[in-house]
């Protein structure tokens, strides 16, 4: 139902890009701005669809067609803002469909120097921000590329998300074993230098041109060769780098033309403190940050304020540097079995935990973990202390009681 909030007042409506699972806090942030919801979804039954006044029925992927649809079903009313809580193709989605209805964002002829990691780099160095050595290949050219590598260095697609497909190689032996052992001809790939030190993530809003940093959380990953991320402890034991960081969220804010949007930012902190800029993207991220961490720790609600910048309502510029409560959000993966049985009410019931989800079902494969996709669990704590709230979750962990069809699952194990 169109809410109406007189007579003479026309309806506002929020686009949400996507309606599924990770679109809700999204979509609820918006009805509870007032907004009418325009949810775009392939799946007419997405979970987030329910929660929308109007829908429409196309691939997020499709940014034309959802934009001439938008078109023909809104006779009144303005659409005032346009987000998504996904990434990549969705957001340039979202970027197409903001640039037509002249609501800020950022270009949309810019994503793709997000989508493509080559390109992204390319805009990192020719704007002079610190970024791992790398180059461009595939099989056909390898022998020629591998020749100018030292090692260890990290593999990773063109494009990709969720850690799918980037490993780190050791030797030009392991180099030859991973072309050889997969099909590469037809999937570029960056390798780039391995930068040793710790991994940052640094979570933002940039509005009207100016990057705002709201806070940096670290990361806790699988051993290698992988990348998977199994923890992100709020706040980072880099908390003084703040304005370093900040400077560099600019920076790319500029680079890339940003108008108004949320930007996460992956760094390494290397042993001598430099800085060095992983990847960039024009998103609310993963891994809870958004919707849980940050409000949670830094009592600033991300996505509220972003739907409020984009669609005119009053951005509110958050506390600097505020450091409300610790928080860790601690991934749960397993050995390879089935998923058997485990106990979510015990692990909720524990001091400190704000959230505990498991991804799978019963009876579901497990794996050890190669990329994001393989982590079976969440459970989100909040302590006085980093050390506290790492404690809680790692209790709740223990509550859970995880068992696999042949054995207790084998969860990050270091």
């Amino acid at each position: 139902m169109l809410h109406y909030k007189s007579k003479l007042k026309i309806p506002q409506f929020f686009v949400s890009i996507g309606a599924g699972t990770n679109q809700v806090p999204l979509i609820t942030a918006a009805k509870r701005l007032g907004f009418n919801v325009i949810g775009v979804d392939r799946n007419p039954c997405a979970e987030g669809a329910g929660l929308c006044d109007l829908k429409i029925q196309e691939s997020i992927e499709n940014y034309e067609e959802i934009y001439q649809k938008i078109l023909e079903i809104i006779l009144f009313g303005d659409i005032k803002g346009v987000l998504s809580r996904s990434y990549g193709s969705a957001v340039k989605s979202a970027c197409f469909i903001a640039n037509k209805l002249n609501i800020p964002l950022m270009p949309y002829e810019r994503m793709d120097d997000f989508i493509s990691k080559k390109r992204m780099k390319s805009v990192f160095e020719a704007n002079g921000l610190n970024t791992p050595l790398h180059i461009q290949t595939d099989q056909n050219n390898f022998r020629k590329a591998v020749s100018k590598l030292s090692y260890p260095c990290v593999v990773k697609p063109v494009t990709g998300h969720a850690k799918t497909g980037v490993q780190r190689i050791e030797s030009k032996a392991d180099m030859q074993h991973f072309l050889t052992g997969n099909d590469r001809k037809k999937c570029p790939f960056i390798i780039e230098e391995f930068v040793r030190g710790d991994e940052i993530i640094a979570a933002g809003m940039i509005y009207q041109h100016r990057y705002i940093l709201i806070g940096i959380t670290d990361k806790k990953l699988t051993p290698p060769p992988y990348f998977v991320d199994l923890e992100h402890i709020y706040p980072s034991r880099y908390f003084d780098l703040w304005d370093r960081i900040s400077a560099i969220g600019q920076r790319v804010a500029d680079a890339f033309d940003i108008a108004t949007s949320p930007l996460i930012m992956e760094l390494i902190v290397s042993e001598g403190r430099e800085l060095s800029l992983i990847e960039a993207a024009p998103e609310f991220g993963g891994e809870f940050i958004s919707d849980v961490l940050i409000p949670e720790g830094t009592g600033y609600n991300l996505i509220q304020q972003s739907i409020r910048a984009v669609s005119g309502l009053g951005f509110r510029t958050p506390v600097q540097k505020r450091i409300k409560a610790s928080i860790a959000v601690r991934y749960i993966t397993a050995r390879p079995g089935t998923l058997a049985s485990w106990n979510e009410k015990a692990a909720r019931r524990l001091p400190g935990i704000l959230h505990v989800k498991l991804f799978k079902k019963a009876g579901s494969a497990t794996a050890f973990p190669t990329t994001n996709h393989d982590r079976i669990g969440v459970i989100i704590a909040r302590g006085k202390t980093r050390e506290a709230a790492q404690a809680a979750a790692a209790r709740a962990e223990s509550a859970l009681n995880i068992t696999l069809n042949e054995s207790e699952s084998g969860h990050n194990e270091q």
